[in-house]
């Protein structure tokens, strides 16, 4: 049974053998952080100091580079031997360790589906037991698939303000356990197991005007931080870009300038990669090209990046070019799980 050293926690705990890192500081009552679980978020990111693990999950998560210099993905690494963690970049205190896991579980029924484009559908769930959720904008739930034990992910595009809600967007997926059980099963009034909140994505505290950039269902999280903003009446400047292949396939711009009513300071950019309709006023291209068009130099901004790792790997080296600091670059990878 495998020994893990938590640095610079001073702990340890044990795991059984084909126990991931994750699993077993559960078990035991421990707690690291984490929130998919399947190896696609990076939240349990943490470093290898000593040993050796046997690991799997998403190369964005965890880049072959990452990799190499040591990190691992807690819920996706199976120690082979005794092992020594560093947690430091998790920001996980000794106090939260010991506490154990205090993730909260939520019973919610379905009050609406909504066919937002033809393979993305908005699910709006109200919370029940407990009958609210306190979450910081931009973070996300696990849904339980009904019959079974397993956990999608999926940001929340609500603000804190509408604790009794979970909003979620759901890409449809051939296969996918809970996709496909939304497309054919599911209906209001249907009752759902979630699970969080989680990740660590939020607005951070700053005087600097902030890019948004979103592809797909990673406009979700993009609503929420941006719904969050306008409730604190948000005087900095704000340029959302939503990136789609066609018209057919943007969604809640009625959402968003809603938003824009409330918070001038608010700039809407949609953009069509594939097909433009006769007539399209907006911009085209890639999301990272019509970002590059509108603003030749940008430093001094905060940037965040929802979609897929293509987009937020294409845009982060478009916005370090144009001066936007790495550090001042947050993003929420959205791998495909359905």
């Amino acid at each position: 049974m495998p020994k893990v050293e938590v640095v610079p926690l001073g702990a340890s705990y044990d795991c059984r053998d084909d126990e991931t890192l994750l699993a077993g500081a559960l078990r035991e009552g421990r707690y690291l952080r984490y929130g998919c679980r399947h190896g696609g978020c990076g939240t349990c990111r943490i470093l290898l100091v000593e040993g050796d693990v046997e690991q799997s999950g998403s190369t964005f998560a965890l880049t072959a580079s990452d990799r190499a210099d040591g990190w691992v993905l807690a819920c996706a690494s199976v120690p082979v031997e005794d092992c020594v963690i560093d947690v430091s970049a998790t920001d996980l205190t000794a106090e939260e360790f010991l506490a154990g896991d205090q993730v909260r579980g939520y019973t919610a029924e379905i009050a609406e589906i909504r066919r937002l484009t033809p393979d993305v559908r908005g699910v709006r769930l109200r919370l029940l037991d407990p009958p609210s959720m306190r979450f910081t904008a931009g973070q996300f739930v696990n849904v339980e698939v009904p019959g079974t034990s397993v956990l999608r992910a999926y940001s929340m595009a609500n603000p804190p303000s509408d604790s009794g809600h979970a909003d979620l967007v759901v890409r449809l997926l051939p296969g996918g356990a809970f996709s496909a059980l939304l497309e054919d099963r599911l209906a209001p009034g249907d009752r759902l197991r979630l699970y969080g909140p989680f990740g660590q994505l939020k607005v951070r505290l700053s005087h600097r005007p902030m890019i948004m950039a979103a592809g797909g269902s990673g406009l979700a999280p993009i609503l929420s931080m941006v719904g969050d903003l306008a409730d604190q009446q948000n005087r900095r400047q704000v340029t959302v870009f939503f990136g789609a292949r066609s018209a057919a396939d943007l969604y809640h711009l009625d959402r968003l300038r809603a938003l824009q009513d409330r918070m001038p300071c608010l700039e809407i950019v949609p953009a069509l990669s594939e097909r433009a309709p006769a007539g399209w006023a907006g911009e085209t291209g890639l999301v990272t090209d019509v970002i590059g068009r509108r603003f030749p130099q940008l430093e001094g901004y905060d940037a965040y990046l929802c979609g897929p790792p293509a987009m937020i790997d294409a845009a982060t080296g478009l916005l370090t070019a144009r001066g936007v600091r790495l550090r001042n670059i947050y993003f929420d990878a959205f791998v495909p799980t359905g």
